[in-house]
């Protein structure tokens, strides 16, 4: 920064109006004048300003706190080990090499954004965010660039997925030209799941795919996997099943290869889901089983998603006992967390939880309450998510209920809209 951008850094930092840094000094105007640029403090009045500021006359070099902000920098950018990124932040946050010089100070506090966001401390992330805000201004191009993809980070992790991508695709229009391919990258995966979560199948496709060439050229494992899981939901929103299906088995491939747990449980489950779709249901059963195993217990969500593939793929292939010992496992897990319809905290988790409740009421026979919570919840769910598989066999379960009630009318109405459900499935591209 020059003398003028500086001395205003430090002062809106400590929250001082331009009166009261100029006062005994100079006057407001001209204070003005030097911070924005157009007249250059004469040295009395800069020793004066320093003084007054707590700050030296000159920027100081500071190599050993550039390392430390681009070894964070780094940590960040494909985080694996939550616990080392906070055993390395708290080594380096109290550091006073990052905060005797402005530009690294102010990388450093960009940083802390993602840093905040990253270990799940998102009160403390909407707070940097806030602060940072005065700072627009001192931010190089590359600064101001992570700021908005921070941003964007910040609120695709509040769900708030529309403002995520607008403001990722606004980082991609101010990004510099020396931004590193990794981080490029990033980026890219960023636009692509988030377009993926708005429904934007061909923004998804281009991004992902972005994503994938620059990640397999750089060797990234980990996003090679997250990007091909992505470009299998993209492939299957497209309707091109077996793409997606070769999407997913490479991810599993490359999944299994790496040491980390909800990676390895996400490309089974994905796989298992992909041949659960595809009415192989055999194999359907067998990832799913597998995914579980690397499946910690607190994550319900995913529990209930599992159990309701597992229930209904074992329905399917006449083994009633084992649907019965899923749908068993599924309910208990709903008693133990008192969970109702008001407790799922997102779509999906109320999809599970439904689907599950309804799964256990079709096998007690139990027609009344499964027409109940099929009618009056689960297909508003569904259909809310595009789950056209689930929403047409769930219609085709209840067509056979009324069937054999002699409802004849219904039956016919639940069988038609299944077949709708199934052929919105069918959109081959």
């Amino acid at each position: 920064m020059d003398t003028g951008l500086r001395l205003k850094y430090h002062r809106i930092k400590k929250k001082i109006s331009l009166e009261d840094a100029a006062s005994g000094i100079l006057s407001p105007r001209e204070l003005k004048k030097i911070e924005s640029g157009m007249k250059e403090p004469a040295l009395k009045e800069l020793e004066a300003l320093c003084k007054k500021l707590e700050i030296s006359l000159a920027p100081k070099d500071n190599p050993v706190g550039k390392v430390l902000v681009k070894n964070f920098k780094t940590a960040l950018l494909h985080p694996q080990n939550k616990g080392k990124i906070m055993e390395q932040y708290s080594d380096i946050q109290d550091h006073p090499l990052l905060s005797v010089d402005e530009d690294i100070e102010l990388e450093y506090r960009i940083q802390q954004i993602r840093y905040f966001i990253v270990t799940g401390d998102l009160d403390s992330a909407e707070e940097k965010l806030k602060d940072m805000e005065r700072f627009k201004e001192f931010m190089d191009q590359e600064q101001f660039y992570l700021f908005h993809k921070y941003n964007g980070n910040y609120h695709y992790i509040l769900n708030d997925f529309e403002k995520a991508l607008k403001t990722y695709l606004m980082a991609e229009k101010i990004a510099p030209s020396t931004v590193p391919a990794s981080e490029k990258g990033d980026l890219y995966y960023s636009i692509g799941i988030s377009a993926s979560q708005c429904w934007d199948t061909d923004l998804a496709y281009k991004y992902t795919d972005l994503a994938l060439k620059t990640y397999q050229q750089e060797f990234i494992p980990k996003r090679i996997v997250e990007c091909h899981m992505n470009m299998g939901v993209t492939h299957h929103r497209l309707g091109n099943f077996k793409t997606s299906l070769e999407h997913y088995k490479n991810a599993l491939t490359i999944g299994k290869k790496l040491e980390i747990d909800i990676l390895r449980f996400t490309t089974e489950y994905n796989v298992g889901y992909s041949y659960f779709l595809n009415q192989e249901f055999e194999l359907a059963i067998y990832h799913m089983e597998a995914a579980l195993e690397y499946l910690p217990k607190e994550y319900t969500a995913d529990l209930l998603l599992s159990y309701a593939i597992l229930i209904t793929s074992n329905i399917e292939k006449g083994n009633l006992n084992e649907a019965k010992a899923w749908a068993t496992k599924g309910k208990e897990l709903i008693e133990s967390k008192n969970l109702n319809l008001y407790s799922p905290t997102s779509e999906v988790f109320k999809i599970g939880y439904l689907e599950v409740l309804a799964l256990n009421y079709l096998i007690e026979e139990n027609f009344k309450e499964f027409e109940e919570i099929f009618i009056n919840h689960l297909i508003s769910c569904l259909e809310n998510y595009k789950n056209f598989y689930e929403l047409g066999y769930f219609y085709s379960v209840m067509g056979n209920v009324y069937y054999k009630q002699r409802l004849f009318e219904k039956s016919a109405f639940m069988l038609n809209k299944s077949q709708e459900a199934f052929k919105k499935l069918v959109r081959i591209t």
